[in-house]
């Protein structure tokens, strides 16, 4: 992953990208951020992210669910293409049908890629926090492991830390239960 250059979501969205680039572009706090496609364990994890969260999403009629690549426009200096987020049905208006999504999604999962941690684990959590995302998780495929932060008076407070088995509960999607094993196998 490299950091490019200063610049503004206006600017960041009229970039041009040459061809046949495949790389993946965010801009977290005023800096482009470049990355190479993800890895397979990291797909086949958002893949099943989608799948449970959004069939559940679906059957309780919640919100929607949305995976990368889409860019979120938090603020001026900050668009990143979260892993998978969540948007309450009251708040769907923030989905832009023909352009980007603006505004805090309700739940946010970020899945760690290599080279993606630090940028997973303290930028786009301070930016999520800030921005307040009501719950937001870290997904290691490696580690087999879940942490599960959900807001509670501007900060971020550990839930839960899930690793190789266990059921994650979600405090955004009343009801929702997770066994982690069905992520990771």
């Amino acid at each position: 992953m490299t950091r490019v250059q200063k610049m503004t979501c206006e600017a960041f969205r009229h970039m041009e990208i040459p061809d046949g680039d495949t790389s993946i572009y965010e801009l977290l706090n005023g800096n482009i951020v470049r990355r190479s496609s993800p890895h397979a364990k990291h797909q086949l994890a958002q893949s099943r992210l989608m799948r449970l969260i959004g069939n559940f999403v679906f059957e309780k009629k919640l919100g929607e669910v949305i995976g990368a690549p889409m860019d979120v426009v938090f603020d001026d200096d900050n668009v990143p293409q979260p892993d998978v987020f969540f948007i309450k049905k009251e708040r769907t208006k923030i989905i832009e049908l023909d352009g980007l999504v603006w505004g805090a999604p309700d739940l946010v999962v970020e899945i760690i890629s290599q080279g993606t941690a630090r940028n997973d684990r303290v930028d786009k959590k301070a930016l999520y926090e800030r921005c307040g995302v009501s719950e937001y998780w870290i997904v290691e495929p490696n580690a087999r492991t879940v942490e599960v932060y959900v807001l509670n008076n501007q900060s971020y407070a550990l839930l839960d830390f899930l690793e190789i088995e266990g059921t994650l509960k979600s405090q955004v999607l009343i009801g929702f239960e997770l066994d982690i094993t069905e992520v990771f196998n």
